[in-house]
């Protein structure tokens, strides 16, 4: 396993660019093309936004992301304090309605599982972890 490559933000929306640059340098410099780093990060930046804006609805708290490889995949995992919560078992969105009749919400997390290989979840000694995986082939 190569070096894991960490950063800790506070959840705060200002932040949000720290973690874009972070998770686009960091999966490019690990072998990532183009096309699956834009994923990644926006799978990224869909994740902690809602622990931002959900996962500690009284204050901010610290968000933990790092990033790996091994063998031909890119491993991101993303840890929180904030409210227990498992984005993998939420519906799946119904997507052959109307935009106009649909419930808001809820796509981000079907965007996050189309544009990653794998996702798991546990909530481990108070923490969300959240591991996305990327393949590079």
């Amino acid at each position: 396993m190569e070096e894991k490559f960490t950063l800790h933000v506070m959840a705060d929306l200002k932040n949000l660019s720290t973690i874009g640059e972070f998770i686009t340098g960091r999966a490019s410099k690990l072998g990532l093309d183009r096309k699956g780093v834009f994923q990644l990060e926006l799978a990224v930046d869909e994740v902690t936004s809602n622990i931002i804006l959900h996962g500690y609805p009284q204050q901010s708290g610290p968000i933990h992301l790092l990033i790996w490889k091994e063998q031909k995949k890119i491993y991101i995992q993303i840890q929180d304090r904030g409210e227990p919560f498992n984005p993998l078992k939420e519906d799946k969105p119904d997507l052959s309605t109307d935009l106009e009749e649909r419930s808001p919400g809820g796509l981000g997390i079907h965007f996050l599982k189309t544009v990653t290989d794998a996702a798991h979840y546990q909530f481990h000694d108070g923490k969300n972890i959240l591991t996305l995986v990327k393949n590079l082939d």
